[in-house]
């Protein structure tokens, strides 16, 4: 079994997140952390932000975790906790759901019959810089139409691991 992971899109500092959240660093871009007796780990990669929860926890609850961490670092937005589903239900490229995915054996990711190929999913074995995916796409639409709105939307997605 593997951790539950989400990913949020966040335009803010590594050094803010460590003071919000009050973390504590094991590497660069790498800490520990706990709220209300429930450890995660936070993983900044450039603006992506991933949350790492044991998976011993229902759905419901780490849901919950997330929302409160990302109230704690935005108390003002409005969040958003989303699920995607299991690497092996759905496309890692497209992320539509998929009975047959496949394994590329160059990337091990999983993916619907459109996207099997390594150069249809942009694959990292092939070097070649990687394009935006849908969820990415989405989530940038999302954060547009909040602004618009007037009002900041944070977004957490649970996503595909296997």
């Amino acid at each position: 079994m593997s951790n539950m992971i989400f990913l949020v899109l966040l335009a803010l500092g590594w050094a803010g997140i460590l003071e919000g959240l009050n973390l504590r660093e094991r590497a660069t871009g790498i800490a520990d952390g706990n709220i209300e007796g429930h450890n995660y780990t936070v993983i900044q990669r450039g603006k992506r932000v991933y949350v790492v929860l044991p998976d011993y926890h229902p759905w419901e609850q780490c849901e919950e975790i997330v929302r409160k961490l990302l109230k704690k670092l935005r108390p003002e937005a409005e969040v958003e906790v989303m699920r995607l589903g299991r690497a092996s239900t759905h496309c890692n490229y497209c992320l539509e759901s998929s009975p047959f995915p496949y394994r590329c054996h160059r990337c091990t990711g999983w993916y619907c019959q459109e996207h099997r190929l390594p150069e249809r999913h942009n694959c990292p074995g092939l070097g070649g810089a990687k394009m935006a995916t849908k969820l990415e796409i989405k989530m940038k639409e999302t954060a547009k139409k909040a602004e618009e709105r007037g009002r900041e939307k944070v977004e957490a997605v649970e996503i595909p691991c296997g």
